[in-house]
């Protein structure tokens, strides 16, 4: 038996079942090996998606290498990665998307680097390569950040939840994901955890991230949606320091402009600058905004 911690690993799926063996394949090939695999199903009952899902995982869940979990019907990406958290036995929990794929030494990487550090430290990310589905584009997203991280999480500076690795006490000890956000949930996560642990990164590339550019207009509505909802629900907590509440409302500013709410979008803009006279990058997006949802998007090369 191994004397290395267990690690489980979480895939939500919904929708997509022509990649979920490009993600469970990466989490098998896998240099370390100490790993529990957990499927968390979120479609609709017995629809189409869910047939050709465990199609694909039929032989994966036969064998047992997967614990395959159904929800009755979807409750959302939240929803499921916490299904995943309670039914797993983990010390360290894994969190990988349907659509995501890890690189090799993902998770071997992240084990070395918890060896190191303090107990106070409970989640460790790195670098991640972004790929467009739709263009191929590709660049690769660095770290940036790391120990005490409550007085400058707002944005996400640490990246998708496919990247982390987290010690499972502290996830259980911050009540897991928010299942009140459908998106923006991560941050909203990362935030909370930050305020009792630390986190840690490696310089290592350890995944490929795939945007799909053909939804992001559906993207912008709900991020928009739920930067409000963050927004609100920490508001006490994020106006200190300046520079994090200015750049909050400079985000806000933006998602108002992609949404056609312009008056908005000038308001939050001011705020911003406001916060941050030393940025007068916020007051080039101002202007813009004025001009239109249109001329945002062009000018600002937003598809």
């Amino acid at each position: 038996m191994s004397h290395e911690p267990l690690v489980s690993v979480i895939i939500p799926t919904y929708k997509r079942s022509e990649f979920i063996l490009r993600a469970l394949k990466s989490v098998i090939n896998q240099t370390y090996k100490n790993i529990e695999i957990l499927i968390v199903d979120d479609n609709n009952g017995n629809n189409e998606h869910r047939i050709k899902t465990k199609l694909k995982l039929e032989s994966y869940i036969k064998s047992g290498l997967v614990t395959y979990i159904e929800h009755n019907q979807n409750k959302g990406l939240s929803a499921a990665r916490n299904t995943g958290i309670q039914e797993s036995k983990g010390t360290y929990l894994a969190f990988l998307d349907d659509d995501d794929e890890w690189l090799n030494d993902k998770i071997r990487v992240q084990i070395d680097k918890f060896a190191t550090l303090p107990e106070d430290y409970a989640l460790v990310y790195g670098a991640f390569k972004q790929i467009d589905q739709n263009t191929g584009n590709q660049k690769i997203i660095v770290p940036k950040y790391k120990g005490d991280l409550s007085k400058i999480l707002g944005l996400n500076y640490i990246g998708p939840p496919s990247m982390v690795l987290c010690k499972k006490h502290a996830i259980l000890n911050i009540d897991c994901f928010d299942e009140m956000f459908k998106s923006r949930e991560d941050i909203d996560m990362y935030f909370r955890l930050s305020k009792k642990y630390k986190v840690s990164f490696v310089d290592n590339v350890l995944m490929n991230y795939y945007v799909h550019t053909d939804t992001m207009s559906k993207i912008y509505s709900d991020k928009l949606v739920y930067l409000e909802r963050f927004i609100e629900k920490y508001k006490t907590d994020l106006v200190i320091p300046k520079t994090r509440w200015s750049e909050l409302h400079e985000r806000l500013g933006e998602l108002y402009a992609l949404n056609g709410f312009n008056m908005k979008a000038i308001n939050a803009f001011v705020i911003s600058f406001l916060h941050r006279v030393s940025r007068p990058q916020v007051l080039g997006k101002l202007f813009i905004s004025i001009l239109g949802q249109k001329q945002y998007k062009k000018l600002r090369k937003f598809d």
